[in-house]
């Protein structure tokens, strides 16, 4: 197929039918943009970017402005399979980059993620430092699981003797710093400093303002304890097939990440009783990465739907620079 007669564009809510249709088996029956569609158009810190070619949407890219709008997000790249391996994403790269210099230009930073098996498969993002990588377990939990028919049998697990979680009110500096020592090494952002936290794959700097931000969004529990604070955060959408959960916990050891991971299978399993879940997990420090297996599989009798060690990339660049 030629490419003439490909432009490009801002979708509107009337592109709902034509991006879905175009997207059809991308994630399988796992897709969250069906989900989020209408409030991303919505959202004034976002904007979807479309190639089209006739009236038939081909390629879809997603940004996302944070970081007060110094920064964004590049996500949900797609392509009609008709048009694949035709440099759909690039153009579409290119197309963003300059509609963000003339409409967002304090957005200098250009964040993406990605998993190791997807970076396997297309090599590493052409232009772009990697900032950190942490790694992330994938399990399946169905309604009929012991647990999920009884959540309170959750409490039986928790040996650790510690005090509870509890939702995150409000955060200062003193508290991100705090958290600041459960993140990757290495993870900082490209100004003023601050580690960055991945939230369901979107990247953020550990601050304030994007943890308020967060709340409208996200359970957010935190534990501080003999002078150690602890953040979880977690989400839950509807799919075709099943309930998505994504679960971030930052903490210093396997105790206290336990004790937050129970609080929110509690509470999605309290929500939702009769779905199928499809949980991942990200966990700021390699070390506990066996333990979180141990404890979801034997002790939780979950399903581990990877087949190895996983990790999530993230890439930034400054969109000012490679433009110079």
């Amino acid at each position: 197929m030629a490419l003439q007669g490909m432009s490009f564009r801002v979708a509107s809510h009337d592109d709902y039918d034509a991006v879905i249709r175009m997207s059809k088996d991308i994630y399988g029956d796992t897709d969250y943009l069906p989900a989020f569609f209408h409030s991303f158009v919505d959202d004034p810190d976002t904007s979807i970017f479309l190639a089209v070619v006739g009236k038939e949407v081909i390629g879809l890219l997603m940004a996302t402005f944070t970081e007060g709008g110094k920064a964004f997000f590049s996500t949900s790249g797609r392509v009609a399979p008709a048009w694949r391996k035709r440099g759909i994403i690039w153009k579409l790269e290119k197309y963003q980059d300059a509609w963000i210099r003339q409409n967002r230009p304090t957005a200098r930073y250009r964040r993406a993620t990605a998993s190791i098996s997807n970076v396997m498969l297309n090599g590493p993002h052409k232009g772009m430092r990697e900032v950190f990588s942490m790694p992330y377990v994938e399990y399946h939990c169905g309604p009929n699981l012991w647990w999920r028919q009884d959540p309170a049998q959750l409490a039986q697990l928790d040996t650790t003797g510690l005090p509870d979680v509890v939702p995150l009110q409000a955060a200062d500096d003193d508290f991100c710093a705090a958290v600041q020592k459960c993140l990757p090494a290495g993870a900082s952002g490209s100004y003023d400093g601050k580690p960055i936290m991945l939230v369901d794959w979107d990247p953020y700097t550990l601050c304030p303002a994007n943890l308020k931000l967060l709340q409208s969004q996200n359970a957010i529990y935190m534990l501080n304890y003999k002078g150690e604070a602890s953040l979880s955060l977690s989400n839950t959408y509807p799919t075709a097939a099943m309930r998505m959960m994504s679960i971030q916990i930052y903490a210093m050891n396997f105790s206290t990440l336990q004790k937050h991971l129970l609080k929110h299978l509690y509470n999605v399993s309290q929500r939702y009783k009769i779905d199928g879940i499809h949980l991942s997990i990200f966990v700021g420090l390699v070390e506990l990465e066996d333990s979180i297996h141990e404890f979801c599989g034997d002790r939780l009798q979950m399903k581990n739907l990877l087949d190895t060690k996983s990790h999530v990339i993230m890439y930034e660049s400054d969109i000012l620079a490679s433009h110079l």
